[in-house]
């Protein structure tokens, strides 16, 4: 520490270039010295190696906070459920008025177009790989990987363009996941408003949706 002081304070007065290599060596010195020392302190004391990792050595626990459903807090499963529930779905069971739809004219039926490769394609490219997996478990990473097989891919056509010819939706894509994630940069993750929703589909299911929406007149 002494020599990393006195060639420091040389390099303040001269700010030569050499002087501050020489400061760096010395430095550099110093530490690998400390390091060698705690080393050998470990391997004759406990010899626990694992000791100089930081992943074997106690974690700090986040500071957490229960989630408040007005005044009261959420301590166990049923509480939670309710204050999410309540806070998601606020507006299940209102009325509403659907003659406003009544003034729009009727327009003729059209058949949807058959998928083309290069759409789906277009379709999963846009797709991000950190995307989280369905009840399926299948990323958009393997999906990717399974359709570079053209046999693959032409089954994978087979199935979506069949879904639109009979207008029939597997009752498998229709499952999901829902996962409550928190919104970043809050004060406070003590209210659920500080949470949100978010949809994990089959990567198979958003895929073929993915696709029905650059379809004309979707």
């Amino acid at each position: 520490m002494d020599k990393c002081l006195e060639t420091f304070g040389v390099y303040q007065l001269s700010r030569s270039l050499a002087d501050y290599n020489k400061f760096k060596k010395v430095c550099k010195d110093a530490k690998r010295d400390f390091f060698d020392e705690r080393i050998a302190e470990i391997t004759t004391s406990c010899k626990r190696l694992w000791d100089l990792m930081e992943w074997v050595k106690q974690r700090k626990l986040p500071p957490c906070e229960a989630i408040r459903n007005g005044d009261r807090p959420c301590h166990d499963m049923d509480d939670l459920w309710d204050a999410l529930h309540s806070t998601y779905n606020s507006a299940s069971g209102h009325e509403y008025d659907a003659s406003v739809l009544d003034e729009l004219p009727d327009e003729l039926v059209r058949k949807w177009a058959d998928f083309l490769e290069h759409e789906l394609l277009s379709a999963l490219k846009g797709c991000s790989n950190s995307s989280a997996p369905g009840p399926d478990h299948v990323t958009w990473v393997h999906l990717k990987e399974l359709l570079k097989d053209k046999h693959v891919l032409a089954l994978f056509i087979v199935l979506a363009n069949a879904c639109l010819w009979v207008g029939h939706w597997p009752h498998i894509f229709k499952e999901l996941l829902s996962v409550i994630v928190p919104k970043p940069n809050k004060p406070s993750y003590a209210v659920p408003k500080a949470f949100r929703p978010i949809r994990c589909s089959m990567a198979g299911c958003s895929l073929s949706t993915n696709t029905y929406a650059t379809q004309p007149g979707y």
